[in-house]
């Protein structure tokens, strides 16, 4: 079995192991889940302790600012931030103090982060705890996701026997089964130039039944009353494909770029941008010079049409 086979069989039945590039905030003091709520995109305010979520922090324009990764405990919230982003989005935060009874801390270094993709991400949570790390599971591009931190190698262990079958990814594993599953990754499928609706995070990571929080204006008002320009799509591609192809209608016209690749021994799979108006499922185009089809995992949905 190959390393990419070995990747996917653990997806699927046990856990896939990915670390996360992150950075620890700490947050403290009784108002720290509304005050958090308030500011991102993710539903805090009914969360209990043990609980995993995750969302994003967005500008005042509705731009992608940092993913966030919260785990929920009885005295604090143990928050994951992008490592090269994790001072300028403390700094956002600690701005939006006012009143609120809040502490925030921003581990200079570690702990490290990382992700268990799969039906045994529960198992990986429980041995997790069990060495007393803070772990919780949420749901991410269909699959369970658990969040766990520290890193340290004996938790990495405990998870890997607890989680069974179950391995640390291989960057061309981890590629394959992200690209599958449509799971859109920071730095190759969108930065903070995008609308959450851009790479189809908001079908994750926004809440549209929550309160007010910074940005949600724009992000409400591109979903309900108009749409973004582009959309990350999943592409069934019959022939060769690489990252950074135009992809274009089948008259020539340029309407998008491919930001990731999985090559396989049928039909290949890509994700990439289209205009809007194509991001439709079966909507036949062309990737570089091979046939593609828009497929049905991130296309826009009849009732997000406007």
């Amino acid at each position: 079995m190959s390393d990419i086979e070995a990747d996917l069989d653990a997806v699927q039945n046990g856990a896939l192991l990915r670390a996360l590039p992150l950075r620890t905030l700490i947050v403290r003091g009784p108002d720290r889940q509304a005050w958090l709520n308030g500011l991102v995109t993710c539903e805090l305010a009914k969360a209990r302790p043990g609980d995993a979520m995750y969302g994003l922090v967005v500008a005042k324009n509705g731009k992608i600012q940092s993913e966030i990764y919260v785990l929920l405990g009885e005295e604090d919230m143990v928050v994951g931030l992008r490592t090269e982003k994790a001072a300028e989005i403390t700094e956002t935060l600690d701005r939006h103090l006012v009143m609120e009874d809040v502490e925030l801390e921003l581990q200079e270094e570690g702990p490290r982060w990382f992700a268990a993709f799969g039906p045994n991400a529960g198992k990986a949570v429980e041995a997790a705890r069990a060495r007393g790390e803070r772990a919780g599971v949420v749901r991410r591009a269909g699959l369970d996701v658990a969040f766990i931190t520290p890193a340290a190698q004996p938790t990495v262990d405990a998870v890997l026997q607890a989680a069974a079958p179950a391995r640390v990814a291989s960057d061309d594993g981890w590629t394959r089964v992200r690209v599958e599953h449509g799971i859109a990754e920071h730095g190759v499928d969108f930065d903070d130039s995008n609308y959450p609706q851009e790479p189809a995070l908001e079908r994750d990571a926004v809440s549209f039944n929550k309160g007010c929080y910074l940005g949600q204006e724009a992000v409400f008002m591109l979903e309900k009353r108009g749409h973004v320009k582009k959309r990350l799509v999943q592409l069934l591609v019959d022939g060769p494909i690489a990252m950074g192809d135009t992809i274009t209608t089948n008259d020539g016209t340029e309407i998008g770029k491919v930001t990731s690749v999985a090559l396989r021994d049928w039909k290949n799979l890509a994700l990439g941008y289209v205009k809007y108006k194509h991001a439709k499922a079966d909507v036949e185009l062309k990737a570089g010079a091979s046939p593609a089809t828009v497929t049905a995992l991130l296309a826009i949905k009849a009732e997000e049409e406007s």
